[in-house]
């Protein structure tokens, strides 16, 4: 991305900044939450960042008169405590009406845990955006993207995909998170496994590990600021955590590898067992509808999972990128094996 590119992009995510205040009016107002799950008349898990988590939950706090108890943390443990909660035999909407992000094959292997539903918004979102049973339904897209910091590393030196990361160069330099505990780094992992086994790589998850020196963070939200911060050169992210820095005034750079990436939802799902069901219901259809989504574009710089919305200015369309056959089913499917063949492989990097 050019520095022309960026200064003017910079422009429009203030233009926009000022405009997306007037479609949710209340953006400013802390959400209303209930220190106890039984004082709350919803409970929401998001891995969601704390700012768009805040601005979506008092507006719907403030339209609807419901209280609203958060719990946040990454995909991976917010998934454990629903599946612990279905082991014991509790039904995990007893505690939880709402699991709020997520990547795609994160939902996808755990749709017992969900009820489905089809909502009014959920026609709006392009049948590769959600379950066909219902189970979960496409919030935003996340193109998968390496950032570089720019003031370490020049536009001519910046890897332009997966393949370039393999380099002496990179080696423990790349931020990069757990994908044990990130829906977006398994996203990545599979991402970057696939486009490095097309291009004969050998063992693609042994030399995405030793590229990485043995060495992950423990969340996803790390990343980015590591990278600009100078701590590593280059990191593994999704395009609107970069777009937020960048907007911010980081001088980050962002690649969209030629190799190859993907586009892959994050959702939104109804906890099977809800007793707590038309709140649930209703958060649903708020989140998924034509307001936030607006605003999830022009505040947030991230893209809706809805057909009907152009990208978030200064951010290219998916039809322009290169885009691997990324399968969620299969993707779900594998997610375990793959978690722990790259666990393995990180363990032999790091010695």
């Amino acid at each position: 991305m050019s520095r022309a590119a960026l200064n003017g992009r910079r422009a429009a995510a203030a233009v926009l900044l000022a405009a997306a205040s007037l479609g949710l009016s209340s953006c400013a107002r802390p959400a209303a939450a209930a220190t106890e799950a039984g004082e709350a008349d919803l409970v929401v898990y998001s891995s969601h960042p704390e700012e768009l988590v805040r601005v979506v939950v008092a507006e719907f706090r403030d339209r609807t008169g419901l209280s609203v108890r958060l719990v946040q943390a990454g995909t991976g443990e917010l998934l454990r405590r629903l599946r612990a909660e279905a082991d014991s035999g509790r039904a995990p909407g007893e505690s939880c009406d709402v699991l709020w992000g997520g990547g795609a094959e994160s939902l996808a292997a755990n749709t017992d845990l969900f009820e489905p539903y089809a909502s009014p918004e959920a026609a709006a979102v392009p049948p590769e955006s959600k379950a066909a049973d219902s189970s979960w339904t496409g919030f935003s897209v996340l193109p998968m993207v390496i950032v570089y910091n720019r003031r370490l590393l020049p536009e001519r030196d910046a890897p332009s995909g997966w393949a370039e990361l393999l380099e002496p160069r990179f080696a423990g330099r790349i931020a990069y998170a757990d994908p044990a505990s990130s829906g977006s780094a398994y996203t990545i992992l599979r991402t970057a496994t696939l486009a490095l086994a097309r291009s004969g790589r050998g063992s693609a998850t042994a030399s995405f590990a030793r590229a990485l020196s043995g060495r992950v963070l423990p969340e996803s939200s790390q990343v980015v600021p590591a990278v600009a911060s100078g701590e590593y050169l280059v990191g593994l992210s999704f395009e609107n955590a970069a777009a937020e820095t960048m907007a911010a005034g980081s001088d980050l750079g962002v690649v969209y590898p030629a190799d190859g990436t993907s586009a892959v939802p994050d959702g939104v799902a109804v906890v099977r067992g809800t007793g707590r069901r038309e709140a649930a219901l209703r958060f649903v259809d708020f989140v998924l509808g034509p307001d936030v989504a607006r605003v999830l574009s022009g505040r947030f710089g991230r893209r809706s999972a809805r057909g009907d919305l152009p990208p978030p200015a200064g951010l290219p369309p998916l039809s322009s990128l290169e885009l691997l056959p990324y399968d969620i089913a299969a993707a779900a499917r594998g997610k375990d094996a793959l978690v722990e063949e790259f666990r393995l492989e990180l363990s032999r990097a790091a010695d």
